[in-house]
């Protein structure tokens, strides 16, 4: 998978935003919760601890309402309430298991009433309700004062403490979180452990939607990768899901009508005019021929004829490429395939370069009997190109080498000569049209630049490749691939 993939940072992105969402939203849930839960503590405190403070009750009513509370908890765990009751100046009951870190004189005294009693400046207390007479309105329960609630940590346990009152008692009751205090961490694992699952869904899903929404590209990739001289006429279609790219496929179907247009009119010019020109370079052609023959034997005239003669024979080489190109460009080029012994083919080449070589050292290796289907013709041009190379670029006194080796399914030709190397930057040139290094610049050197691009495009329509292998210093290396027969 590639790192710079636009799914996968798309993928990541979501699943980093949609993490960072889920994890801010659980907190929020977390806290959202951990508040409401602590105020449902809060109010069950509050409505144990209201009623008992209606009147003023002896030490005994509060050591029943301390079982009445371990009752509710449950007599098979620890004691969940504490309890501390304060009459005026005298403490009326502590619980036995009251936490040693917290102190009930420590919370601050108690001053709002609940609404509507309203303590007024001046104003004498209530009176407590008779006591054995029931609440009415002739005998008036005790007013409330506002509760105060806090959180403490005390013999390794999290108590919740309410402060309550009446204008004559305080009350502080407590109650034990272990049990919430539980419940909000298996609620914040579980989160925590949901929270990878949901984010591999949501980058699972994020690659998914990128990859339909990526449809129009992938296709324009393909279709783009799929151009050659032969698929100009492909084009993309729009689809009523794909209106974004509508614009995009639009423009480059219009670049291909435009660059098919434009491909076609220049490989039909350079057809045509190589076609045109055969037949005034035949007749220039046959007239020096004959204006060389009747010329006086070593004059002047006979010697300029002859270097004409010779410029006429290039031009036609020339006009001859130009024309192969061009219908290999608009894949015309066709091969009359036929078996071919490449070894022999490869001997015949080296017979004509032992010639051309002079001085050069000719070296060969060749397997026998390597059978390949080729165009004999075409073939024979690449060998004689690559051979007459090797012989223009080398050294003086310097060496050309043939090696061929065939497997079950690839012939294999390379071709090397010392010599300057190729620069590093004109080796992705050497098979361009019309190009020619520096060291081809000397005009000792004939040449305009096709012969390697018209073998490639031989070898390409032959379903190989010609290829520069290595370039050294004083070593150069040309290889043809073949399909072997």
């Amino acid at each position: 998978m590639k790192t710079n993939s636009f799914r996968l940072k798309l993928a990541l992105l979501s699943a980093v935003i949609s993490g960072g969402l889920l994890i801010a939203a659980g907190v929020a849930f977390w806290q959202l919760t951990y508040r409401m839960d602590l105020a449902r503590i809060d109010r069950e405190l509050r409505n144990l601890g209201n009623p008992q403070l209606e009147r003023i009750n002896g030490g005994d009513h509060w050591v029943r309402f301390e079982g009445a509370l371990g009752f509710v908890a449950g007599t098979d765990r620890q004691p969940s309430f504490i309890l501390w009751v304060k009459h005026e100046d005298r403490v009326l009951h502590k619980s036995k298991h009251w936490p040693a870190g917290i102190e009930p004189e420590s919370f601050p005294e108690l001053t709002a009433y609940e609404p509507p009693f309203v303590l007024e400046p001046g104003k004498p207390l209530p009176p407590p309700p008779r006591r054995n007479e029931p609440i009415t309105p002739r005998n008036p329960e005790l007013p409330r004062k506002e509760p105060q609630f806090s959180t403490h940590s005390a013999d390794g346990r999290m108590w919740r403490v309410a402060v309550m009152g009446n204008p004559y008692m305080t009350l502080i009751l407590g109650a034990d979180l272990s049990e919430f205090m539980t419940g909000m961490t298996r609620l914040r694992n579980a989160y925590l452990a949901a929270l990878p699952v949901v984010l591999l869904l949501v980058a699972a899903g994020a690659w998914l939607v990128a990859s339909r929404a990526l449809r129009p590209v992938t296709a324009l990739t393909q279709t783009v990768e799929g151009i050659t001289a032969r698929g100009l006429d492909q084009r993309l279609t729009t689809r009523a899901h794909e209106a974004e790219f509508a614009r995009l496929i639009t423009v480059f179907n219009q670049m291909m009508d435009r660059l098919e247009k434009s491909f076609h009119q220049a490989t039909r010019f350079s057809a045509d005019a190589s076609h045109e020109l055969k037949t005034p370079l035949t007749i220039l052609q046959g007239e020096l021929e004959e204006a060389l023959q009747s010329a006086t034997s070593g004059s002047t005239e006979q010697a300029r004829y002859a270097q004409l003669l010779e410029e006429i024979q290039r031009l036609k080489a020339i006009t001859h490429k130009l024309l192969l190109l061009s219908l290999a460009d608009s894949g015309r080029l066709k091969l009359e395939l036929q078996p071919l012994n490449l070894t022999e083919a490869v001997e015949e080449v080296l017979e004509d370069a032992g010639i051309l070589a002079g001085e050069l050292a000719l070296e060969k290796s060749l397997q026998s009997g390597v059978r390949i289907g080729a165009d004999a013709d075409l073939l024979q041009q690449v060998l004689q190109n690559l051979a007459v190379n090797a012989i223009k670029y080398n050294r003086p006194g310097g060496r050309l080498r043939f090696e061929l080796t065939a497997d079950a399914t690839h012939a294999t030709l390379r071709v090397g000569n010392t010599g300057p190397g190729i620069a590093e930057a004109d080796r992705v040139k050497v098979f361009e049209r019309f190009f020619r290094g520096d060291p081809s610049r000397n005009r000792a050197v004939t040449g305009i630049g096709l012969g390697l691009s018209l073998a490639r495009e031989i070898v390409r329509a032959h379903h190989g490749d010609l290829v520069l292998e290595s370039s050294a210093q004083d070593w150069t290396v040309f290889a043809v691939r073949l399909p072997a027969s």
